[in-house]
């Protein structure tokens, strides 16, 4: 037995979650491998202005940079497709919900059907004679 699906919208935004998760974690990686890479070349961007800047446009600052980038990416993809899984989860929760009580309701009334007494032949002591 099955029930049909509810909740399209829902569906749609768990899932749209997901693939945002996805790309995060994509774009986290390449953004931490390029912060990486150009860790040297970064002094020349930034110009020696700021304390942080100096920090960061070392090689060692390049790949401080890729790792915080990687993290916070890895944080962010966690966070959304937790709550994309979530939104599935709950669904599927309200699918089992409605399919158990459906299955009750049918339990019910197919007990009903079976211990409902039949007159017709009147009462199974005495012999119908006439």
């Amino acid at each position: 037995m099955t029930v049909p699906r509810r909740f399209g919208v829902l569906r749609f935004i768990g899932t749209l979650l997901k693939v945002i998760a996805w790309i995060i974690l994509i774009v986290a990686i390449l953004g931490a491998i390029g912060a990486g890479i150009a860790g040297g070349q970064l002094l020349q961007v930034l110009g020696n202005t700021a304390a942080a800047g100096q920090v960061l446009a070392s090689p060692a600052g390049g790949i401080v940079a890729g790792i915080a980038i990687l993290l916070f990416g890895l944080i962010y993809f966690l966070a959304l497709y937790a709550t994309g899984e979530s939104v599935h989860m709950q669904l599927a929760v309200e699918e089992n919900t409605r399919l158990t009580a459906a299955l009750l309701l049918r339990m019910h009334q197919e007990s009903q059907q079976e211990t409902r007494p039949s007159y017709a032949s009147g009462f199974s002591n005495e012999p119908f004679e006439r």
